[in-house]
């Protein structure tokens, strides 16, 4: 008796072909300390700070599959599987949410980077 296969083709799949990444990785967080003095009195000044960051982010509900099908405003638990359409691919970026997630193309990309989406809901 196979227990799993009713949980595995319930949840739903799209396919979103051609999706153009223009976002770039960052570079990471980084903190910062200076030291200052002002009229004999030092001061020690703590910063952290996001360095290059401007993944793009995607909203399900703005997407269209292959079939020309809108997505839904959210997808429980989703999973994203990004396949290259050339060299350069894109990855994720931190984790998905039900309405969103961040997608990037490596720093050195000269251009935006063109790949297929694979979006599971893994549902429960």
């Amino acid at each position: 008796m196979i227990t799993a296969l009713p949980i595995v083709t319930a949840n739903r799949v799209w396919f979103v072909p051609e999706f153009n990444i223009w976002g770039t990785a960052g570079w990471g967080e980084f903190d910062l300390m200076a030291v200052e003095n002002v009229n004999g009195t030092n001061s020690i000044l703590f910063d952290s700070i996001s360095v290059g960051e401007t993944a793009q982010e995607v909203m399900f509900a703005d997407l269209t599959d292959f079939r020309g099908n809108s997505l839904p405003e959210t997808i429980k638990n989703p999973r994203i599987i990004v396949r290259p359409r050339g060299e350069a691919t894109g990855f994720i970026v931190g984790e998905e949410t039900p309405r969103q997630f961040k997608i990037a193309c490596p720093p050195d990309s000269l251009q935006p980077v063109t790949v297929d989406l694979l979006i599971v809901e893994l549902g429960n």
